[in-house]
């Protein structure tokens, strides 16, 4: 396991546990398990859900990429790997056998993705399990509370989004990191923004009170495992203002 904590670190745990993989079972039952969404009923959603991850690991990869160049790294030492994994999370390969992707996952490929993440920054703390699956147990408790609430239908549209977020969010965490939990704070802060006055005038309802303390711990969470101070400052800053028209 790298020291750091990046994209590229990241990307290597993910690509590590796929490599694993039986050459036997599909590419769509591979990612299937990988992303865990194996609980989703409909085929079609299921390849719509792995196209969707698979997109967030071309991203990280293109981030690493970047990073990579900024770093002054010759590009021989790490293209050809790149190049592999590009061939690996292709969605392409997910109408065939997991074989035709794990032959690009060789370990001198994931040995060049180890060294980057080895060279770039670290740029955060993992968030214990524990605490993802404290955030998701809010998030469903919420849910469950929307369903006998007397809120106006306007809110509870809005706090249906906003779970939408932070689910989203939480999926997105072992590809992109703490910064999915940010950028999806952001999101709600802007739209909480928009409806503060129907938000302000039911913050005494337990739906509107939970909201609150998940995006509490979702902020305090965030702030405590990302390591550039600018982004943690501007989560306490909205998390002020949040904190303020919820209560």
């Amino acid at each position: 396991m790298s020291k750091n904590i990046n994209s590229a670190s990241r990307l290597h745990a993910v690509l590590s546990q796929a490599a694993g993989m039986s050459t036997n079972a599909s590419s769509l039952a591979v990612w299937e398990q990988i992303f865990q969404i194996q609980e989703e009923p409909s085929e079609a959603r299921k390849a719509v859900l792995i196209s969707e991850r698979l997109r967030w690991l071309h991203q990280q990869l293109e981030i690493v990429r970047t990073q990579m160049k900024q770093a002054n790294i010759s590009e021989n030492l790490y293209t050809a790997a790149f190049n592999n994994i590009e061939q690996a999370i292709s969605t392409l390969i997910l109408p065939t056998q997991w074989n035709n992707g794990v032959q690009y996952l060789k370990p001198e490929t994931l040995l060049a993705l180890e060294f980057c993440s080895e060279i770039l920054p670290d740029e955060e703390l993992l968030i214990d399990p524990e605490t993802l699956e404290e955030i998701r147990s809010m998030v469903q408790e919420l849910e469950k509370s929307l369903a006998v609430t007397d809120l106006p239908e306007s809110l509870i549209t809005l706090i249906l989004h906003h779970i939408e977020l932070i689910n989203r969010a939480l999926n997105q965490y072992p590809i992109t990191g703490a910064k999915a939990l940010r950028e999806a704070a952001r999101t709600a802060i802007g739209e909480l923004i928009e409806a503060k006055d129907e938000v302000k005038a039911n913050n005494n309802s337990e739906e509107v009170a939970q909201l609150g303390r998940v995006w509490g711990k979702i902020n305090n969470t965030a702030d405590v495992v990302i390591k550039a101070d600018k982004l943690a400052q501007l989560g306490s800053k909205a998390w002020a203002y949040l904190e303020n028209l919820l209560t």
